[in-house]
């Protein structure tokens, strides 16, 4: 890393080759920074050796490979959301929650749900959970020859993970871990004020667009948080730039951040107007194929994580589920980092990830 003074020094000449080595290195800086944005590729990803073990359409289900033999007997099966791409969780070698699984003998599945199109414009949660989950639920119990798993959600997969688990009882969830789950809708903060104006009409989106285009969502989840999300995050690039300190982990994240998806429009106007608006999740409202989605009937071991500083799923929404569940073994922990924080960076990687295996440890 370079060493900057703060403070000019000394005789007018050296005043002078000081100035102009500044000028020289925000040059510098500056040129490398517009050639990064402009020409460089984007890094490799998702790179956690991996088999396809089950297709539906243009979901695909993987299982993790390891060199080193499973110890853990009961298999882990990751849900992602439906907007984003699920790589975040195996980002790159070394800043990977799907990687310190394996590493630890966990037997790790995860269900990617592909890039939504025309044809998927209908699907609705209904479709997800029980055409989805559930059959690589039980796929998973099939390669893993077992008849229990756990499952761990993150954001909207957590959501998700919770309607099956209280709509399935069999294959057994031994184990639930849900990472800024939202589950409370309430009081969601911006998200609330704005889907809560009376002026943002979910169906007349859904119906509009029926395929919800991905630039429509990425804007207005960036929008939440725009100075740090338009400005900011570039802002961040130069100084690691000047800093002489390695650009990957920007690049990395940076791909993630603007590499989204469709969203289909039946599972869209439920999000926004049962969730978000009306908050029938923990009303004991949502229906799923003439059957009820009651939170109470959850009765795995649950592990909830949250970041204080997350502004798309407040801490609150994810905490919820610890009064919400009819789990009796239940922990919550709250970390000071935002939404992406429990699984990109220092504290995701010292302090997230090795809770989650030795929580997982102690009931696999």
């Amino acid at each position: 890393m370079r060493k900057k003074s703060l403070l000019l020094s000394g005789s007018a000449d050296e005043l002078g080759e000081q100035l102009q080595e500044s000028y020289d290195r925000i040059m510098e800086s500056t040129r490398r920074w517009a050639e990064i944005i402009s020409f460089d590729p984007d890094p490799q990803t998702g790179m956690t050796p991996k088999d396809i073990v089950w297709r539906k359409n243009k979901s695909t289900l993987y299982r993790y490979c390891s060199s080193n033999p499973i110890r853990r007997r009961t298999p882990v099966l990751i849900l992602y959301a439906l907007i984003n791409k699920a790589y975040i969780l195996d980002l790159t070698p070394g800043m990977s929650l799907v990687e310190h699984l394996v590493d630890a003998g966990f037997d790790v599945y995860m269900l990617e749900w592909g890039d939504f199109e025309w044809e998927d414009r209908h699907l609705t949660f209904a479709d997800l959970v029980f055409d989805y989950i559930a059959h690589a639920v039980h796929k998973v119990c099939q390669f893993s020859r077992c008849d229990e798993l756990s499952l761990v959600g993150y954001c909207m997969g957590g959501t998700m993970a919770a309607m099956y688990a209280s709509l399935f009882k069999f294959p057994r969830i031994r184990n639930m871990i849900f990472l800024a789950a939202p589950f409370d809708f309430e009081d969601a903060g911006i998200s609330s004020r704005w889907l809560k104006s009376g002026h943002f009409d979910a169906d007349k989106i859904a119906d509009t667009f029926e395929l919800v285009p991905r630039d429509f969502i990425d804007y207005g989840v960036k929008l939440l948080n725009p100075v740090n999300n338009f400005w900011g995050t570039y802002t961040r690039l130069w100084k690691v730039i000047d800093e002489g300190m390695s650009v990957k982990s920007w690049k990395v994240l940076n791909k993630w951040v603007n590499d989204n998806t469709n969203f289909p429009g039946g599972a869209y106007r439920q999000w926004i107007r049962d969730m978000y608006q009306e908050n029938l999740l923990v009303k004991g409202g949502i229906n799923l194929r003439g059957q009820k989605v009651d939170l109470g009937d959850v009765e795995s071991a649950i592990l909830v994580l949250a970041g204080e500083k997350d502004h798309i799923v407040l801490p609150h929404q994810a905490r919820a589920a610890v009064d919400c569940m009819g789990s009796q073994d239940k922990s919550y922990y709250e970390f000071p980092i935002g939404h992406g924080g429990l699984v990109f960076g220092g504290i995701a990687k010292n302090r997230v990830f090795p809770l989650i295996s030795q929580w997982l440890g102690d009931r696999s």
